[in-house]
């Protein structure tokens, strides 16, 4: 989840997670939750580290790159948030290879978070230095599913602005940033396009049908947050609560 609070760019809620101060147990419980299990699921050690961490314990981001302790935790994670990870990662198919996968997006996640710190801060250095980082991982989390095409466009144009100031050259790397996110975007498979393809059919149906119904009615008559629950309640009906 990346959420990014300003009153020039956007605001929006990515499915279970918007507006969430993430942290890395935090994680482990939105990852649990997309397996379709509940938090209460977790390895006893888990629960306790999850819920902690959801009421606001933050976790700090460093540029520097992390190195690996005696106890093979990298520096970057407390002991707690490393134990409740493991445990929660040993659940996956892939164990090890889910876990790295959370740790790089959850240090992208910090280091986002350190950069939009940096947004009224006189070290435009450090602040340019921690976006070009940023830069370089946009795509890979586009590739891993983490953020949405349009999340990852509107990360190029945040970040590039501070990394370019000339607006010509700006524009140009963000076009040659977003052929490299068509690239890295993750590709539907066959069956999955029809099936998206069927539920936007369904979709527009019923929103053909409730804006057709808002119109019949007289001007008295049509009240547009009636219109806005119809569509609302189509659009649950159709692709469910996400």
């Amino acid at each position: 989840m990346i959420t990014y609070s300003s009153p020039k760019f956007w605001q929006r809620t990515w499915f279970t997670l918007a507006c969430m101060a993430v942290a890395a147990l935090a994680v482990v419980g939105w990852w649990w939750r997309a397996q379709g299990a509940p938090t209460s699921a977790l390895p006893a050690g888990a629960q306790g580290q999850v819920a902690a961490t959801a009421q606001g314990r933050p976790v700090g981001g460093s540029l520097a790159a992390p190195t690996v302790l005696g106890d093979g935790r990298p520096s970057d994670f407390s002991v707690q948030e490393w134990s409740a990870l493991k445990e929660a990662m040993a659940q996956a198919a892939q164990p090890e290879a889910e876990l790295k996968r959370v740790v790089e997006y959850l240090r992208f996640q910090k280091r986002f978070e350190r950069w939009q710190g940096l947004r009224d801060s006189p070290d435009a250095g450090q602040r340019q230095q921690l976006a070009a980082s940023l830069l370089d991982q946009v795509p890979e989390r586009l590739r891993q599913g983490e953020v949405s095409m349009g999340e990852a466009q509107m990360l190029l144009s945040a970040l590039w602005a501070d990394v370019e100031p000339d607006e010509v050259r700006r524009r140009q790397r963000i076009e040659e940033g977003i052929a490299l996110l068509k690239d890295a975007a993750p590709r539907p498979d066959a069956e999955q396009q029809k099936r998206d393809a069927a539920l936007l059919s369904e979709y527009k149906r019923r929103e053909a049908a409730i804006l057709l119904e808002y119109q019949s009615r007289p001007d008295a008559q049509r009240d547009p947050a009636w219109l806005e629950a119809q569509l609302d309640a189509a659009r649950r009906s159709v692709y469910g609560a996400n």
